[in-house]
């Protein structure tokens, strides 16, 4: 598959990993000696955007929301996970007192939050249709200032015309996805891009090199992005570890696609990136 133009896009983009904190990185992307909880800072001297994947287990402290705020660039972007107590326990259903404690501590991400993610399990089909009716009109009035949502579905009861217009009425966006067992699609419910490439869980036994590059993927996300920029106005895209093998890789990869320079980790970082 030819190479497709890299000239940058007109839209900013916000490509980024999911989640930071990994101990295969160790001495790969971060230096040995800084300990993973104090290298956040380090990633984002790299990326300028990451899908925080610890809010996926549980609501954090609001001072640590606060430190991760005040430890990243002004331009650097926070997606977080909606706790899986919300999502795969309750099922949405409920959830409002919850979600509102949620939201008001990630709220301490001020301008940096992108995008709250509800990533639903295999187990939410039609079927529940009706909590996620039930609760996206109450979003309004839950949500801090600034907050957006994307909303990932992982069954394919659905991917139909009338889910998507739901999202859109309420200014919600479908977050794309290349995942294992669901179909790849594209398609925009709001102003902005969420798109996730994520493979099967547990595909290599370490995270410290790319191990089945995927380019032919990669670049059809790249034309998708290219050839609808003119209908979204940001972009927020996750590499997981399980996509290729290494998601620091696969990250810089799709930059390079997608006419984004690509910004070397520090210098005493043990090995590169390829």
């Amino acid at each position: 598959m030819p190479e497709i133009e890299s000239a940058p896009l007109a839209v900013p983009l916000y490509i980024g990993t999911m989640g930071w904190n990994y101990a295969d990185w160790s001495g790969v992307f971060y230096p040995t000696r800084v300990p993973l909880r104090e290298s956040l800072p380090i990633y984002a001297q790299t990326f300028d955007a990451v899908e925080i994947d610890s809010t996926f287990y549980g609501t954090p402290r609001q001072t640590q929301v606060q430190k991760w705020y005040q430890t990243t660039p002004v331009s650097f972007r926070f997606c977080p996970k909606v706790p899986r107590l919300l999502t795969h326990d309750m099922g949405l259903r409920d959830v409002e007192v919850p979600l509102a404690e949620y939201l008001r501590v990630m709220s301490s991400l001020k301008e940096k939050c992108g995008a709250i993610l509800f990533q639903m399990p295999p187990s939410f089909t039609r079927n529940e249709l009706s909590a996620l009716e039930t609760l996206l009109p109450k979003l309004g009035g839950l949500q801090q200032e600034g907050q957006r949502f994307a909303m990932e579905f992982r069954h394919r009861s659905l991917i139909t015309s009338d889910v998507s217009e739901l999202l859109r009425s309420h200014n919600v966006a479908l977050a794309s996805a290349d995942y294992f067992g669901m179909p790849r699609r594209f398609e925009l419910t709001t102003d902005f891009v969420y798109l996730r490439l994520i493979g099967k869980h547990g595909s290599f036994e370490n995270h410290k090199e790319t191990q089945i590059p995927k380019q032919e993927h990669l670049q059809r996300w790249a034309e998708v992005l290219r050839n609808n920029q003119s209908h979204y106005e940001r972009a927020y895209i996750f590499c997981n570890n399980d996509y290729e093998g290494y998601s620091p890789a696969t990250c810089n990869r799709l930059k390079t696609l997608l006419g984004q320079s690509v910004r070397n980790a520090p210098s005493e970082v043990q090995g590169t990136l390829f």
